[in-house]
């Protein structure tokens, strides 16, 4: 029985999430409308002639169920419906999404048809007294803890959606650090290939013609030519890396390569290593990324932490303890299964993110800086 009625509960989000994945329009106007070409009269006729959904009285049924509600021994079956008017409707759609996110035309004739055939079908389990089963009420109250869970994270959301100018002035003043950018050459010296035809290179030779390409190119060689060398160096055939990285910001290099971000314009570093390769790098321009360029993510991750923040307040005051006799002991983290739906997951974040989701769906991770390179993988 449970499964059923969760899928109930995930239908209902369903109309959340796939509106949730329209992005908001642009504040630029749309395009002027194009003549119809021959053949598409028809159509845009029939654009013209269909009329907006503000046009249809609140008090008009806009689902009729046709052949329900029939008298059963003289009167209808309790909590039977048979109509449902615009004004009902929007106001269970606007229940289930966001009102800046208006639900798109087709998606609310699909959920129409589809909430349809579920009142057919809650009227066919009430006449069947299945509302009065124990184990449905035990799903009831399963689900609506659920759905004040998710009642919590939306209104959290909502709650921490719009952070003053004064808090995103003081984050960026606290973390100036992160908005500081540089423009980077690389080059890059993989490890020698084995090749038959040619004696293996020791470390120290390998790190010894690393040193050597960072000399020449701090005395001013082409770093393009340098790294065409350091890849026949190394028996490489494959095309040569690009030596132009682009603007890059703290925590979007390999931890250990980090320390680039401390040297000035103009300055090579010295040469870092893993595994697979040998990495010099050369800051062709810094800067300090003005808080109007960042604001946006600056107030996401406000948001973010207040939320985790207020969760983490709200957990604290309670901890759970499970009986390891019965359910056995806990399994390590690495192992212990996602709990998708659940609510308190990491408030959304990243640039272009919105700050909230439909009902039912739980904020997803944080967006984070371009990942660390595992050893033995080059830096992208």
């Amino acid at each position: 029985m449970l499964r059923p009625a969760l899928l109930v509960l995930a239908f209902s989000c369903a109309l959340a999430s796939a509106s949730y994945g329209q992005q908001p329009s642009s504040t630029s106007p749309p395009p002027a409308a194009s003549p119809a070409a021959p053949g598409q009269q028809g159509n845009a006729a029939e654009e013209k002639t269909t009329p907006p959904a503000s046009n249809i009285p609140a008090n008009e049924p806009v689902i009729t169920l046709k052949g329900a509600c029939a008298p059963k021994n003289g009167s209808a079956p309790q909590g039977c419906v048979n109509s449902l008017t615009r004004e009902q409707f929007e106001k269970l759609t606007d229940a289930l999404q966001p009102a800046d996110r208006p639900v798109p035309p087709e998606m609310r004739r699909r959920f129409a048809n589809e909430y349809a055939k579920l009142l057919v079908m809650a009227d066919a389990a009430r006449e069947m007294g299945l509302e009065n089963d124990p184990k449905v009420k035990e799903i009831f109250t399963v689900v609506r803890n659920q759905v004040l869970a998710q009642a919590l994270n939306q209104h959290l959301m909502e709650q921490y959606a719009h952070p003053t100018d004064q808090e995103v002035q003081q984050y960026y003043d606290k973390n100036q650090k992160k908005y500081y950018e540089v423009t980077l050459q690389r080059i890059i010296i993989p490890m020698s290939q084995n090749n038959p035809d040619k004696p293996n290179k020791t470390a120290e030779e390998q790190k010894a013609f690393a040193d050597k390409i960072r000399s020449r190119w701090v005395a001013g060689e082409d770093p393009a030519k340098l790294e065409k060398e350091a890849m026949e160096y190394a028996g490489m055939t494959s095309s040569t890396p690009d030596v132009n990285v682009g603007a890059r910001r703290p925590g979007s290099l390999p931890e250990a390569h980090e320390g680039v971000f401390d040297l000035k314009a103009g300055d090579i570093s010295q040469v870092y290593s893993d595994p697979s390769a040998f990495y010099i790098y050369k800051v062709v321009s810094a800067r300090q990324v003005p808080l109007s360029e960042v604001k946006t993510s600056i107030e996401q991750a406000i948001q973010r932490q207040n939320y985790n923040d207020k969760l983490e307040q709200i957990r604290a005051g309670v901890t759970p303890e499970l009986n390891d006799t019965y359910f056995g002991p806990e399994p390590p983290p690495s192992a212990a299964p996602g709990r998708p739906g659940m609510p308190g997951r990491p408030f959304p974040g990243g640039p272009g993110a919105p700050p909230h989701a439909g009902p039912g769906a739980t904020p997803p991770p944080p967006s984070t800086p371009a990942p660390t390179q595992n050893p033995g993988s080059s830096p992208k």
